[in-house]
């Protein structure tokens, strides 16, 4: 079998001339203050525009459980110009309204790949952030530097890298708008492959149960309807830009996952296209499983859009090497848990946005005690995540084997915005469901959060699924350090546990944790505005917490 590199084939996709001349600075014109480039949008035909406020409450409101044909909508809160052309904007739902979107890749016409793009959006007559006597706007995370102007009725900002850029109008996470910009490339199928053209349609499940290895499964633009892809090893799924998925409910006794595979090698989903589960009943008794891969050695999820997903949406078991980037996520049902590793070996998931009702960015232990696999050396860099209701980063409660090297780096948080149990917040440890497993070597560097309700932005949680009742497990050496919180309205550090048996939290380390302006020091561990141990005797001695003491060693 010819194997082929993680991430294995370029994104992006050729365009027609015409959507070419449209994205593109006018002839014989440089984009203002900037560096000449094109700029190549996702966008999806068909899509409904919402026309009043009854719309949009009609909209979010049937999206709530019930099937419906589409997730998305045009954005009834903004139009947006990028160099002077106008770029489509969508919107899906959240936990608290619509959240807008818009993905871009951009070409550069310099040799050293330097671009700028002069950002205008608009917000229309449906959107309200302009209504403030003083209206104020940011761009999240704000560690990219990108700064932008209200100007009128204008919001202006000028960007020159690669990410994404959140919009949040009033210091309020309510109509966001969301610009992820990313590198365009030429598609191109590796060395050897077959190219498979898929062209939209009604896709029975016999045809879309692929067998043919060294082959690139191509989706053409357009919307098309699928019960369960599955992939053979060593083949691509390519969604082309425009590419519209939407994924149909099985049958009732046959619950399958809606792009699958177990047991092979070498397989990849990329492209432009966008997945949406929203024909799919909601509730925690949903028909539909999300894009689930098991036991695959060497995977990749790249670029893709994926929405409304009543499961967990992007799931990788006991697998190795794995890469997720560039994908814009959005959920609000319960369970729509984000990007999630279980047992997995070998992990990069990075440059992601995600708003998701339950959390977003996670390893778990979940796969039979018998495959010989755990969770060791996974990376999470650069990610951004709104939660809704859950957790945001962290190693999150299903612990049946043990978990270690686990590294959460740079990444950001808009607004953490669930408070309903004490086990939430921004950086997470839970365990409980096995008295034998160790979660340790965890590390927290750099996240950067700029609003949250959660109950302490670093959380150390031994207990039950979702913050209920007993459960089990030992914690060692946890680090948090380098993380920041403009707006935190809970403590900085929680422990809690329910039980003295199987229950241990050793050497957890916090450095440089600045919350609300104010550094986290020894003399704050004593304030139960910063810091609260709801633990059992025997299981934490204040001997094992360490305060701004790397720099030390």
């Amino acid at each position: 079998m010819k194997k082929f590199r993680i991430p294995a084939i370029l994104m992006g996709i050729c365009l027609s001339a015409a959507t070419l001349a449209a994205c593109s600075p006018r002839e014989g014109e440089q984009p203002s203050g900037g560096t000449p480039c094109e700029v190549y949008p996702a966008e999806y035909a068909g899509v409904e525009t919402l026309a009043s406020a009854e719309d949009i409450s009609t909209f979010t409101g049937d999206l709530s459980d019930n099937p419906v044909d589409s997730g998305i909508c045009v954005s009834p809160y903004y139009t947006m110009k990028v160099n002077g052309e106008p770029v489509p904007v969508y919107a899906a739902r959240s936990a608290n309204g619509l959240h807008s979107f818009s993905y871009l890749d951009v070409k550069s016409g310099e040799a050293d790949g330097s671009f700028s793009l002069n950002v205008e959006i608009t917000p229309t007559s449906l959107s309200s952030v302009l209504e403030d006597a003083k209206p104020e706007v940011v761009v999240l995370p704000e560690s990219t530097g990108v700064t932008a102007q209200i100007e009128g009725e204008t919001v202006s900002a000028s960007i020159d890298g690669y990410g994404s850029y959140s919009f949040a109008f009033n210091k309020s996470h309510l109509e966001p708008l969301t610009l992820m910009v990313k590198e365009y490339e030429e598609f191109s199928a590796p060395e050897g492959y077959t190219v498979r053209n898929i062209e939209p349609g009604d896709h029975a499940l016999a045809d879309t149960t692929f067998t043919d290895e060294n082959t690139v499964y191509y989706f053409k633009a357009g919307q098309h309807k699928t019960d369960s892809i599955s992939l053979p090893s060593n083949s691509v799924l390519y969604l082309e830009r425009g590419a519209y998925v939407a994924v149909q409910p099985s049958e009732a006794t046959n619950k399958l996952n809606a792009i699958t595979n177990s047991g092979s090698e070498n397989i990849s989903i990329e492209g432009r296209g966008l997945v949406d589960f929203s024909a799919c009943n909601g509730g925690s008794n949903g028909n539909k499983n999300g894009i689930v891969f098991n036991e695959v050695n060497g995977i990749s999820l790249l670029g893709v859009t994926v929405v409304n997903s009543q499961t967990w949406t992007m799931c990788f078991n006991a697998c190795e090497t794995v890469h997720v980037k560039d994908i814009i996520n959005f959920g609000y049902r319960t369970f729509a848990d984000g990007i999630m590793l279980s047992d997995c070996k070998d992990g990069v998931v990075e440059d992601n946005f995600i708003r998701t009702g339950d959390d977003a960015f996670e390893t778990k232990s979940t796969t039979s005690a018998n495959n010989g696999k755990y969770t060791d050396n996974i990376l999470f860099q650069n990610n951004a995540a709104w939660t809704d209701k859950a957790v945001a980063y962290g190693c999150i409660y299903e612990s049946s084997k043990d978990t270690q090297n686990v590294t959460f780096l740079n990444n950001s948080v808009g607004f953490a915005l669930g408070t309903w149990s004490t086990h939430l917040g921004c950086n997470v440890i839970q365990m409980g469901n096995n008295r034998q497993a160790t979660m340790h070597d965890i590390k927290f560097i750099g996240t950067e959060i700029y609003t949250s309700y959660n109950q302490a932005i670093c959380n150390i949680y031994i207990g039950g699924s979702g913050g209920q009742g007993e459960g089990w497990g030992k914690v060692n050496r946890i680090y948090f350090q380098d993380i920041t919180a403009k707006r935190n309205y809970g403590l900085v550090l929680n422990l809690r546990s329910y039980t003295q048996d199987s229950t241990e939290i050793k050497n957890i380390y916090l450095d440089n944790v600045v919350s609300n302006g104010t550094l986290f020091t020894e003399e704050l561990v004593s304030d139960s505005a910063y810091f609260k141990n709801s633990t059992q005797e025997g299981v934490f001695f204040s001997s094992s917490l360490y305060i701004n003491t790397l720099s030390e060693e």
